[in-house]
């Protein structure tokens, strides 16, 4: 609670155009350090941008858990008032505490949030519990095991568990294993203040991250916060599909906007024009399968480019090499990680949730 107010308190002289919020949801058994732990990295990243005069939106921690009117803000009504979170954040579950069955009325705030337009972000048992409000439908996630949520145990998924630690979905984030929290923080730091303050934040804090998992950190990373219900239909759409093979007739008619409207309202929303946004996408795509071994010209093929010398150029403008060498890079980062002894960083503590 302390720290919650103490991040509340410190910054009262910026507005909603400034302001990010980033919802810590608390149920029953949920790591209790996860909202303080954000708190502080929020707090160390807004330094760190007012220092080098960034620009763009700030983050603020708010904590969230379930009462008599529902799920509700612990503190910060008074800067948010009833909008939604731009960020729900749902953390895992204290170690010695068996994950219940999720309430009803947080399954619900989940997919009202989600419908709002809240990306949604869980890690570990936190990742089971929006899987129990059915908002993981049709996605690639990395959830833990279902027996570790009874609401689940019987059920069949309906998702797909992704080989990644960390899988970024566009509006819905998940994250398990070991490194869980460090991953799913560090993505959340490049959505909201951009790959520069999250290298910094890195660097200050002396963590060591697998090449893999940074690739991950850096890739595209959409706005969702934008509050345009039609761009936000036709962004999940385009996620969906990983915009192959996609006009922007058929944005269009996903989003049900006509042309001329969309392509004002896509950019306003997103700093992109609906054909830049997908050649982002697409390109997101093929690194994810080059890192997994995938040979060139196929994955071209794979993400919607039948031409491979234009899938060369835009890869080449977007990631900064060639796909190739891409490729070559990652094989090489991996072989050097397998030979490289694991060195102990006490300053990475502050990426952890106490016990």
């Amino acid at each position: 609670m302390d720290a919650l107010i103490t991040s509340v308190s410190i910054r009262p002289r910026l507005t909603s155009p400034t302001l990010m919020e980033v919802a810590v949801l608390e149920y029953p058994g949920s790591l209790r350090g996860a909202a303080p732990v954000l708190s502080e990295l929020a707090q160390r990243c807004n330094r760190t941008a007012a220092a080098g005069k960034c620009s763009g939106a700030r983050m603020l921690v708010t904590r969230w858990t379930l009462g008599s009117r529902g799920v509700q803000r612990v503190a910060g009504a008074e800067l948010f008032g009833d909008a939604s979170p731009a960020i729900v954040v749902v953390p895992g579950n204290e170690p010695s505490w068996p994950l219940a069955p999720p309430d009803e009325r947080v399954l619900a705030w989940l997919r009202d949030s989600h419908d709002d337009g809240s990306v949604l972000a869980g890690c570990d048992e936190g990742g089971l519990v929006m899987a129990a409000s059915g908002v993981l439908a049709g996605r690639t996630v990395s959830l833990p095991d279902l027996s570790r949520c009874p609401a689940l145990a019987s059920t069949v998924p309906c998702w797909s568990q992704g080989e990644r630690a960390l899988v970024d979905d566009g509006d819905v984030l998940s994250a398990s294993g070991p490194e869980a929290w460090k991953y799913l923080s560090l993505r959340l730091l490049t959505r909201i203040y951009g790959q520069q303050v999250m290298t910094e934040t890195i660097q200050q804090l002396q963590l060591v991250i697998p090449r893999a998992v940074q690739d991950d950190l850096e890739r595209f990373s959409p706005n969702f916060a934008h509050g345009d219900r039609c761009i936000l239909k036709a962004q999940r759409w385009l996620h969906s599909i990983a915009a192959r093979g996609t006009t922007l007739q058929d944005i269009c008619e996903s989003s049900g906007l006509e042309p001329r409207t969309l392509q004002r309202r896509f950019l306003k929303a997103t700093g992109l024009c609906p054909i830049a946004y997908c050649q982002r996408l697409r390109i997101a795509k093929a690194q994810l399968l080059l890192q997994a071994g995938g040979m060139v010209d196929e994955v071209s093929w794979t993400v919607g480019y039948s031409d491979q010398s234009a899938f060369r150029r835009l890869f080449l403008r977007i990631v900064g090499v060639t796909p190739a060498r891409y490729r070559r890079q990652i094989l090489a980062q991996r072989r050097g990680e397998r030979t490289r002894k694991p060195v102990p960083r006490e300053a990475g503590a502050v990426m952890h949730p106490p016990a």
